[in-house]
């Protein structure tokens, strides 16, 4: 499923969210590489824009691959077993309206 403005999420580590923008077609670097000195650019991804599902807040994610909504980078938090962090697409609590093209 296509993610769009309007949508709840969450992650397997935070949330709910609601999509306020979609930034598609990123390939900037990992802030991690960056920090390491490593220069190399990534994969297609997405960056959302969110706030609090009642509108509060403001919220960024990104490096998401929106065909798996998968991270593009392992989990940090001193994990036993290292997997990709990933988005939740959740039940709407109100209509939302999708692009036709």
């Amino acid at each position: 499923m296509k993610l769009e403005p309007g949508m709840l999420i969450k992650t397997n580590f935070s949330g709910p969210y609601r999509i306020k923008a979609i930034k598609r077609g990123c390939r900037c670097q990992l802030h991690s590489n960056r920090m390491k000195g490593i220069d190399q650019n990534q994969p297609s991804h997405i960056h959302l824009t969110m706030t609090r599902p009642d509108g509060t807040g403001r919220f960024w994610m990104g490096h998401f691959d929106e065909g798996t909504l998968l991270s593009l980078q392992k989990t940090y938090c001193n994990k036993t077993e290292l997997g990709y962090d990933r988005i939740i697409i959740m039940l709407q609590d109100q209509p939302v309206q999708g692009t036709l093209f």
